[in-house]
């Protein structure tokens, strides 16, 4: 029969549902229960993605033998991280703390009351190296328990101490002092010297294998190399045009700051998308690499990693276009901005919502999971597919253990270093070619034909919405060419900029409406999930909002996107020396709140905030004019708390005032003066913020030639209708019609009407 988790809204979980094992959720009865059978509760986390999750439910959860001794020994509850990530990341830090690393599966005895006293993560059904058989583990932990309590009990003692120092660690150690101000040019010069330190020089990226996409470092270095003035140094002369397109073709450094970034950007790109990390035939990029070269990936799809490749995608092609819009770098730029925003729509969208993940692993021939099995491709296989294209096959040692090899592109790397090969209408790049197109078709019909991989149908708030800014940037950038204001958008791209509009749409309309709005951290289908939405949810569904204003067809209202600014700040901030910032509401059964300022796979929830604050900032909502807010006008907080509690939120009673917001921007941002310098790895997307955060560029125009070019340009923080800003009068100032005006903060131009108007007014800031 059944479990409990057959009626999860979590497919991880459902997936465990006919398990031998009386699998439970986290709730507060489940908790009581084990303490009315005096049992230690055994918490199994992990997610639908994961390889080894797998390997342990088949090798020891569908076991018999050991289901029983678990169901008589254990109160046994399981977790999908991606829906409970507070509780996910209060035991990684047990388990870290015991253990000294952690990972997934993780394995969490603990008592009645959550409280942890023994962790791991993988364990085999019998002994193998260094790891004890799990029927070992189950058998100690339960002696423990029934004939060693009160060795156990001071165990947990010590732990929910050191959990609770932990968790606000990181804000005790800053002084106020060091965390009130953005970080300044020369920090963010330190920072981007420092992250060069641990560059890859002969395959690109940072640090060595595994490697994981450094997308957020990617966007930090070219915002970096467009402060420095890279893309008006190549207009002026000062590099010359022949350099500007053959630098970073051999990846190596030439110790000049402006010139590394770049070198650094495009070296890493042109590997990633060579190689075989990146799919080749149906676009998207895998979790991450293997091996140091990017051609063997760990195969599961993750939405978060394809949304921040689209992000970096487009801010790359934009620099590149300002270098050299005929360059070879911006026609790989671009191909991976249609590529992976074609995938995402065609992949990772269920009509209304992006799903979580693709799994690594499928049925292979003999009907047994593998991973790899969708994708890889057999010698034989692909010389019927035929060699004449740019794809080909990789040799890995990395490899050893698929059923096949891996399709990459590696050729893209010499065609990029080729000064003597042409790129034109009669030398089209090589991915374009007659070959390599039938090469790729005759890929995907032979793929398409195995069983595919297990799709994780749960639609979480943080991805979802960074899928949608994603596509919203790849919309607008994609709208006109260059400055003759030429459509392209023909095929695919014509309708992302409406997808992104209708996904989003029907995210709002999952939360409610005006004041019943309730943002949750996931959903499958139209029911919500366990989980509370954290500080990360609502500030990626924020900067989403403001992202998708700025598309034609969009109805977003500034004062919509100011209130939930306001509840978001109200619930996850606390006012004091140094701001402190809450990830996450309060867990019901543990009580606590984390704190992790650090960019991981995404972007902290304090980072994500910045963002919001940023943009929030930039879109003028002190002129009154659409807001229709006074001071006090916002009330509501995503927790019970009301928003004018100042002595809690900071928001308050006193709304969200542009200053106000460039206030939070700022002390969001200062805290990572400490870990600018020492660790650029970890805080790549506070960085890029902060970079953002020091020249911000907004656009005000209803003029579509205008408005396209300003959407490609680097610089460009803003596209808007109207300036924002009040004139004499104390009215806004208009735009006149079939001109721009360029502002930073209340500092704006006079209207300008050419494109090449427009261009001198981002250099003259």
């Amino acid at each position: 029969m059944a479990n409990e988790l057959a009626s999860s809204t979590s497919p991880y979980l459902r997936a465990h549902a006919d398990n031998p094992v009386d699998w439970r959720m986290w709730t507060k009865d489940n908790l009581a229960e084990a303490a009315r059978r005096d049992v230690p509760l055994l918490i199994s986390i992990g997610y639908s993605t994961c390889h080894w999750c797998h390997v342990m439910a088949h090798e020891s959860f569908e076991d018999e033998a050991i289901a029983r001794v678990i169901n008589e020994n254990f109160l046994p509850i399981k977790i999908d991280r991606e829906e409970l990530p507070d509780i996910d990341s209060y035991y990684m830090n047990a388990l870290q703390a015991m253990r000294g690393q952690g990972g997934w599966p993780m394995t969490i005895f603990a008592t009645p009351k959550g409280s942890p006293f023994y962790a791991g993560t993988y364990f085999p059904p019998a002994p193998r190296g260094n790891l004890p058989a799990f029927t070992q583990v189950l058998a100690a932990v339960s002696q423990s328990w029934t004939e060693r309590r009160a060795e156990v009990t001071e165990m947990t003692k010590r732990m929910d101490r050191g959990l609770a120092d932990m968790a606000s660690a990181v804000s005790d150690a800053l002084p106020a002092e060091a965390a009130s101000e953005l970080l300044s040019a020369e920090e963010l010069d330190s920072a981007a010297e420092s992250l060069l330190d641990s560059y890859d020089p002969a395959w690109g990226g940072f640090g060595k294998a595994p490697k994981f996409p450094p997308l957020m470092n990617l966007m930090q270095l070219l915002a970096t190399f467009v402060r420095l003035g890279g893309t008006t140094s190549a207009r002026e002369g000062a590099l010359a045009p022949g350099k500007v397109d053959t630098v970073g073709a051999d990846g190596h450094l030439e110790g000049e700051l402006i010139l590394d970034c770049l070198i650094a950007v495009r070296s890493t790109f042109a590997r990633i998308a060579s190689g075989g990390m990146r799919d080749q035939v149906r676009g998207g990029i895998a979790r991450y690499s293997v091996d140091r070269q990017w051609f063997v990936p760990h195969f599961e799809k993750m939405l978060y990693d394809n949304a921040l490749y689209l992000r970096a995608a487009v801010q790359w092609a934009k620099v590149e276009r300002a270098l050299n819009p005929g360059s070879k770098w911006l026609a790989l730029a671009e191909r991976e901005v249609t590529d992976t925003a074609n995938f995402l729509n065609a992949d990772m969208s269920d009509g209304d919502r992006f799903i979580a993940a693709l799994d690594a692993d499928s049925l292979n021939a003999d009907g047994v999971l593998e991973e790899g099995a969708a994708y890889v491709i057999t010698p034989e296989e692909f010389a019927e597919v035929g060699r004449e294209g740019l794809l080909q096959l990789v040799d890995s040692p990395a490899a050893a253990e698929l059923s096949g090899s891996v399709v990459a592109a590696i050729r893209i790397i010499d065609w990029l270093g080729m000064d003597d090969v042409p790129f034109d209408e009669e030398h089209p790049a090589p991915w374009t070619t007659s070959a390599t197109v039938a090469q790729q078709e005759r890929l995907k019909n032979l793929l398409g034909t195995r069983p595919q991989p297990a799709r994780d149908e749960k639609t979480i708030t943080e991805w979802n919405s960074l899928a949608i800014t994603a596509l919203a940037e790849a919309a607008l950038y994609a709208g006109v060419s260059g400055s003759e204001g030429t459509s392209t958008a023909a095929g695919p791209p014509a309708s992302w900029g409406s997808d992104a509009v209708h996904q989003w749409e029907a995210m709002l309309a999952r939360f409610g409406a005006d004041s019943n709005l309730e943002v949750r951290r996931s959903f499958t289908g139209e029911t919500p999930g366990p989980g509370q939405a954290g500080l990360a949810d609502w500030a990626q569904f924020i900067t989403a909002g403001i992202t998708v204003r700025q598309l034609p067809g969009a109805s977003v209202q500034v004062s919509d996107l100011v209130s939930w600014g306001a509840r978001m700040f109200a619930g996850f901030t606390v006012e004091g020396d140094v701001l402190e910032v809450l990830d996450s509401l309060s867990d019901e059964i543990l009580d606590v709140r984390s704190s992790d300022p650090v960019d991981n796979t995404v972007p902290s929830g304090r980072s994500a905030a910045a963002e919001a604050a940023l943009l929030l900032a930039e879109t003028g909502l002190d002129s009154g004019a659409e807001t229709g807010l006074d001071s006090g006008a916002v009330t509501g907080s995503p927790g019970s708390r009301a928003m004018g509690d100042s002595s809690t939120g900071t928001a308050g009673a006193e709304g969200l005032s542009t200053g106000r917001l460039l206030e939070l921007r700022d002390r969001l941002l200062g805290v990572y003066r400490a870990l600018a310098g020492r660790a650029p790895r970890g805080c790549g997307h506070a960085l890029w913020q902060s970079e953002r955060a020091l020249s911000p560029v907004r656009v005000a125009t209803r003029n579509a030639e205008l408005r396209g070019f300003a959407a490609r340009h680097p610089a460009v923080t803003l596209l808007t209708a109207s300036t924002g800003v009040p004139g004499v009068s104390g009215s806004e100032v208009e735009v006149p019609e079939g001109t721009a005006i360029v502002c930073r903060g209340t500092q704006c131009s006079l209207p300008v009407a050419t494109v090449g108007e427009l261009l001198e007014q981002f250099d003259g800031f």
